[in-house]
């Protein structure tokens, strides 16, 4: 076994021990492990671009034969729909030099169609209807919570407005979960490219992202988005229901957009650090502040207030 070929299997096996533990972090640990769960698909991206497309698949096998030992079988497929593929498209396009915007898109395109295609796959095989599944999901969460805080002391109209409240959000999710999904993709696979990013320009590894605060979304989109909102007028549920998630979507990528300009006055202006870090917090703990940013990406259509000498697409 050559010396190569040694260093490879260990960055397999490293990498598939690091991704296991990231994974079931997020899958035991609902909530406190959201965020190492994110970056499930991070060593298997950067071992695929280090060593090549092989090491990364069979880091994705290594990865899924390791669950399959230490938890269910619905780990391993939720960690494949999930991070697997991410962990190989990702790295295909960034090896293709189609950059980081792009990328993220082709990547959580394919990873939507998978996912489309095993829900379909279950719900024929199984006769089951995914959408009242869903649901029911959530109203079990809804009443999972209330019980919580119900322990905890809250009662009377207090309970029944919080549970009021909760219910409203539940129909809500329920309505808009194929947005919601699409964008916590896009967001995953996000900060991925962000780490790798940080990664990249310490190992030295020959990756082009291109940089963010060039980014900008294609002109023709802004006529899917007027298209996307009239037809929330049409007077169908299915018409209204489909207009709604792809305006949830188009308008998340002009959010992106307005945070690439942002970004880019941050840099020209040097704004300190500190500034920076409490308008990310800002955008965290006032969600609505991300509809002000969409509404930036949009008007930087026309109000290009990036200077043009400065455009590249990513």
């Amino acid at each position: 076994m050559t010396p190569l070929l040694q260093g490879r299997i260990l960055d397999v096996v490293k990498g598939s021990v690091a991704t296991a533990t990231l994974f079931l972090a997020f899958f035991f640990l609902p909530v406190i492990g959201m965020f190492p769960g994110v970056f499930a698909p991070a060593p298997g991206v950067f071992y695929a671009l280090k060593n090549g497309r092989k090491t990364g698949i069979a880091l994705v096998a290594a990865t899924s034969a390791l669950l399959a030992a230490v938890a269910d079988p619905a780990a391993v497929v939720i960690y494949l729909l999930q991070a697997g593929v991410m962990s190989l498209a990702l790295p295909e396009f960034l090896i293709r030099l189609k950059g980081g915007a792009r990328s993220v898109v082709y990547t959580v395109a394919i990873n939507l169609v998978l996912i489309l295609a095993a829900a379909a796959f279950y719900g024929f095989a199984t006769d089951t209807d995914l959408h009242a599944k869903v649901a029911q999901g959530v109203e079990a969460s809804i009443a999972q919570t209330a019980t919580f805080y119900e322990k905890a002391g809250v009662k009377g109209d207090d309970l029944k407005a919080l549970q009021e409240s909760m219910h409203q959000a539940g129909a809500l999710i329920v309505t808009i979960y194929p947005a919601l999904v699409t964008v916590a993709l896009g967001v995953m696979a996000s900060l991925n490219l962000w780490l790798l990013s940080r990664i990249a320009s310490r190992v030295r590894l020959p990756v082009y992202l291109g940089e963010f605060r060039n980014y900008r979304n294609p002109e023709p989109l802004v006529w899917l988005l007027i298209a996307a909102g009239f037809s929330m007028l049409v007077p169908y549920d299915l018409v209204h229901l489909a207009s709604l998630n792809l305006l949830i979507v188009i308008c998340a990528l002009y959010a992106v957009q307005g945070l690439a300009v942002i970004g880019h006055f941050f840099r020209k202006y040097t704004v300190p650090k500190f500034i920076r870090i409490i308008g990310c917090l800002l955008l965290i703990f006032q969600p609505f502040m991300l509809l002000a940013v969409a509404v930036l990406g949009i008007f930087d259509l026309w109000g290009d207030f990036r200077s043009p000498n400065k455009r590249e697409n990513l």
